[in-house]
Order: structure tokens, then C-alpha cells, then sequence
């Protein structure tokens, strides 16, 4: 297993979980900054436009309480999940949670504020007490903790220095070691084109850098009750795909609520990132703050970055060539279904097929 970010360490679980021989590699240490799997939170969300995703979502929740109980950790909470914008947006949202019979309410933009006054709300809104946010760091943190505690084997800070293939085997090489291996998993984020790039065809991957920050509430809203986590369909922002949205958010604990917003960012290399804050996305958040959200203090931003990898169309990559599973969901909304990804990949590396065509490798 290569990366031990949330779904590399997700996946050495489940195998040892099942009595594996697992390795688990990491360039970096536990819950690093320099990826996709770091932070307090990330939003939990059953309201996709694509049944695809909500149906995943769903067979995610049952996930995250077993690897809570396996764990004894707290990591998911439900404390419910605004969807707002144009109305097709909405309702295809509507949808899809009708699908699956789960709850929700529909209100206008003016209900909406009054019951959250420290959010403004373009035209149509959905209130999904299904949802809310997983605890990224320690869930990443307990993860790798499961894996050692059950068997695995878990070099952190060895960078993996090539990939081959002997006939049916993989081989991976390290400073120190090599391993010739019939099932290599590659979930190693950004940098998977670089580690098989040069093995198969891979989707076109996409790797920049995101600029979320974190802004402190005003006097009188500082109950996290006012701020469940939140996506924005805006008509006049992104919303091409059914999988895009203008802006995001969430309440995170001790550093206060994030929103990230879209704007024109240029492909990075992952090995080559300065971590600069860009002042002019910091500038344009503050304006999308301040028309969006006058319950947040906009003194108060703390801004940070955070790789994202995906997909023209941001579907995940999921599927076995060879004896190389590669286990890319991509970054921006896959958190929330790490414990089920897990299992995905697992299943794969053991000789299983992917049937869902989104996921599968060209040929």
C-alpha cells in the first residue's frame, strides 16, 4: 500500500482487519500537511445530485460506525448539511435523497436566515439532517493506529523511488527495501501519475492547490448550532457538472468555521509547492464572505492550503490492472466515504472487479 493519507490508510485496515500481510508506505509522517487528508474536518453529505454518490454516501454511514466501534473513536457527527442555489440544483438534490427515503427540508432564503442568521442564501435551500463532518486528522491518526495494532507494517517517511512490474508481481522500490508484491495499491493522491503514469492510461488528473480559511463568529453566534456545514450551487459560479458547487463549508472545532471557494487555480507539481497564500483568492473569499455570511468576523481569517487531485469530471478512480490497484477519489469531496472506499479497494486488491464504469480504468 502506497500513501498512508485516508484512503491508503483505509485500505491497510481493512486487509489486516481481514488478517493480511500488510505494508503500508508513506513518503511523509501521520496526518501530513503536504496532501489531500489533513485538517480538523471535512464535510458529510448524503445530498449529491448523482444518485451514484448519495447511494455511497449512504452505504458510508454504517461504515463510519464500524470503524468507530473497531476504534473506540469518535469521528463522524451528524450535525446536518445546507445545500443552496438554483433551483435545478436543489432539486436534483430532492431526488436523490427521495431515492433512499432519507429526510429533509426545503425552504426559501428568507426561513433559511432567520433560522441560521449567520448565513445568507441564494434562492432555494435544503436542510439534510443526515449530514455533518468526519474528523479528518484523527480519523487518518486512527486509522494507521488500527492497522499497527492488527498486524500491519507501517513505514512512514519512505518515499517510494520507482514502480515496476515482473510478469504477475509489482515491484517497489525504497531506500531501504524492496518489495515484489502480486497486489500494489496506489493511493498516493497527487503524485499517482507520477508513481504508474508510465504503466497504463490514466484519466487526465488535475493537481492544484486549494485555499480554504477559517473565520471566527461574531458576538452573539458563537453556538455551532448556527453553522451546520453547507455547499453552495451558485448558477453564476461553477455548475457545470452535477459534481461541482461555487463554495463549501463547515464548522471546525477550536479554529472556526472554513469556506472555500473556486477560483482560477494553475496545476501544481505536488514536489515543487511553495505553500504561499495567495493574497488575491484570500481577497476574493473575503468578498464571497461578506455578501454570503455576515454572522463571520472577516478580520479573522486564517487561510491555509490543501492539495486537491481529481478528475475532469471529479469521479474517482477505482480499479485493478495487472496486479496495481489504484485507489484515487478525488480530492474535494471523497473524505466522507473513506471507511467504504476502503473497503472498494480492498476487495480489489484482493482480485475483485470494478462494475461501476465511473471508476474503471480505460483499457
Amino acid at each position: 500500500m502506497i500513501g498512508a493519507g485516508a484512503m491508503g490508510s483505509a485500505t491497510a485496515w481493512q486487509l489486516a482487519l481481514q488478517g493480511k500481510d500488510v505494508a503500508l508506505i508513506e513518503q511523509f509522517g501521520v496526518a501530513h500537511n503536504k496532501g489531500s487528508s489533513h485538517g480538523g474536518t471535512r464535510i458529510f453529505r448524503l445530498s449529491y445530485r448523482t444518485p451514484l454518490y448519495t447511494d455511497l454516501a449512504a452505504r458510508a454511514l454504517p461504515d463510519w460506525r464500524e470503524l468507530e466501534s473497531d476504534s473506540g473513536e469518535h469521528l463522524l457527527e451528524q450535525n446536518g448539511q445546507l445545500d443552496h442555489g438554483y433551483k435545478e440544483a436543489i432539486d436534483e438534490i430532492a431526488i436523490s435523497l427521495d431515492r433512499l427515503g432519507r429526510s429533509y427540508e426545503r425552504m426559501d432564503a428568507a426561513d433559511a436566515h432567520d433560522r441560521w442568521p449567520g448565513m445568507n442564501f441564494e434562492d432555494h435551500v435544503l436542510y439534510s439532517p443526515d449530514g455533518g463532518r468526519c474528523f479528518a486528522d484523527k480519523t487518518v491518526s486512527t486509522l494507521i493506529r488500527r492497522t499497527q495494532e492488527l498486524g500491519g507494517d507501517v513505514h512512514l517517511n519512505t518515499p517510494v523511488l520507482s514502480i515496476h512490474l515482473d510478469g504477475d508481481h509489482a515491484i517497489v522500490e525504497t531506500e531501504s527495501k524492496t518489495w515484489w508484491t502480486p497486489s500494489l495499491v496506489v493511493a498516493a493522491g497527487g503524485w499517482v501519475e507520477k508513481l504508474v503514469g508510465h504503466l497504463f492510461n490514466l484519466p487526465e488528473l488535475i493537481v492544484d492547490a486549494g485555499q480554504p480559511a477559517h473565520f471566527q463568529p461574531v458576538a452573539g453566534l458563537e453556538s455551532e448550532s448556527f453553522w451546520p456545514s453547507f455547499l453552495h450551487h451558485g448558477a453564476n459560479g461553477r455548475g457545470g457538472s452535477p459534481l461541482e458547487a461555487s463554495a463549501y463549508g463547515l464548522y471546525t472545532p477550536g479554529e472556526g468555521f472554513k469556506v472555500g471557494t473556486w477560483s482560477d487555480r494553475k496545476a501544481i507539481d505536488p514536489d515543487n509547492r511553495d505553500f504561499e497564500i495567495s493574497q488575491k483568492h484570500l481577497t476574493e473569499m473575503k468578498q464571497y464572505v461578506a455578501h454570503w455570511f455576515p454572522g463571520l468576523d472577516l478580520e479573522t481569517a486564517v487561510a491555509t492550503t490543501c492539495l486537491f487531485t481529481n478528475t475532469p469530471e471529479e469521479d474517482f478512480i477505482l480499479d485493478r490492472r495487472g496486479p496495481i490497484t489504484v485507489c484515487s477519489p478525488c480530492s474535494g469531496h471523497g473524505f466522507k466515504f473513506v471507511p467504504t472506499i476502503g473497503k472498494i479497494t480492498a476487495e480489489l486488491a484482493l482480485g475483485g472487479k470494478q462494475t461501476t464504469p465511473q471508476w474503471q480504468l480505460s483499457n
